[in-house]
């Protein structure tokens, strides 16, 4: 059984991120593993790191007792699985607010006085799995650079465990109806999750 936190990050009921969700937490659930989830736009998570958090980037964690409950998830799972849309290439900015404000000092990582870089924290986690949808082809990300892949299989695998592994899961060409396709990828997360 693996301790397993879910972040879900999309505004509609009725979305196929939506579905997505529903189908991961079940494959989890059939799994056994002990799961959480943190439905992001649901709970009214506010994304925007404001000037007095900013400047209190540094403090311990437990000076930021509004955040407690989401830096107690990610201290406790053993894998991380993001669902979410990509638009404008990235993650929507409710999930990077997450990043920018759970992922935080003391909890992601410490950076030791005489340091040069950041010493990672959650040693914990050992498989970080992105499921994914983007309304435009492959090769339009490609073009992009695919930043949000980026930031979560680099920047975030780097301050979980050294032998983390990841996952990108994504659908792509979303604007353009294809059942097939939509059928492929909810077998590669059916796939993905049973080996979690």
């Amino acid at each position: 059984m693996t301790r397993v936190l879910v972040v879900f990050a999309h505004p509609g009921a009725e979305s196929l991120n939506r579905e997505v969700l529903r189908r991961v937490t079940a494959a989890l659930e059939t799994g056994r593993h002990d799961v959480r989830v943190r439905d992001l736009y649901a709970e009214g998570f506010d994304s925007r790191l404001s000037r007095a958090e900013k400047q209190a980037h540094f403090d311990a964690p437990d000076t930021k007792p509004h955040l407690t409950s989401h830096f107690a998830d990610l201290m406790w799972c053993e894998a991380l699985v993001l669902v979410h849309p990509t638009w404008w290439g990235q993650q929507p900015a409710i999930l990077k607010g997450w990043f920018d404000r759970v992922w935080a000092h003391g909890v992601a990582w410490d950076f030791p006085e005489g340091a040069t870089r950041l010493r990672p924290r959650l040693r914990n986690i050992r498989r970080l799995v992105t499921i994914t949808t983007h309304g435009s082809p492959w090769y339009v990300n490609a073009v992009q650079g695919m930043p949000g892949k980026r930031l979560a299989n680099r920047g975030l695998r780097v301050l979980c465990h050294p032998l983390c592994r990841t996952t990108w899961i994504a659908r792509w060409g979303l604007d353009r109806e294809n059942p097939r396709a939509t059928t492929r990828f909810f077998r590669r997360i059916d796939r993905c999750l049973r080996r979690v």
